[in-house]
């Protein structure tokens, strides 16, 4: 997580669990639980259709606003990793950085 919130365009970060109870979080905590838990609600929601589009497995989900940017990556089937970024970030920066960081961060969950 440290290398992680060390990107000052990445306001807060966190890990959850399945039930989006927070592991660990850098950050506004509320925000990060808001986020997790729309996310794990979208994905349950709506994954009849994301199957019959062909996008399973979810890598990342991003919703773009106008005060922020929320990125979203499923861990394996018992965790999750929530970003809330500055608006005006490098989207494809950001998510170079932590795909790169994936691998480890699930090692070590």
């Amino acid at each position: 997580m440290e290398k992680i919130s060390n990107n000052p365009d990445i306001e807060s970060c966190g890990i959850f669990d399945l039930n989006g109870l927070s592991i660990v979080s850098i950050g506004n905590k509320t925000n990060l639980d808001k986020i997790s838990n729309s996310m794990h609600r979208i994905i349950d929601e709506n994954s009849k259709q994301f199957l019959s589009l062909g996008v399973e497995p979810i890598e990342c989900i991003t919703l773009i606003g106008e005060n922020g940017i929320s990125l979203f990556w499923p861990l394996k089937e018992s965790s999750s990793l929530a970003l809330y970024v500055n608006p005006e970030t490098n989207l494809g920066k950001i998510r170079k950085e932590v795909n790169d960081l994936i691998p480890r961060i699930i090692d070590l969950i």
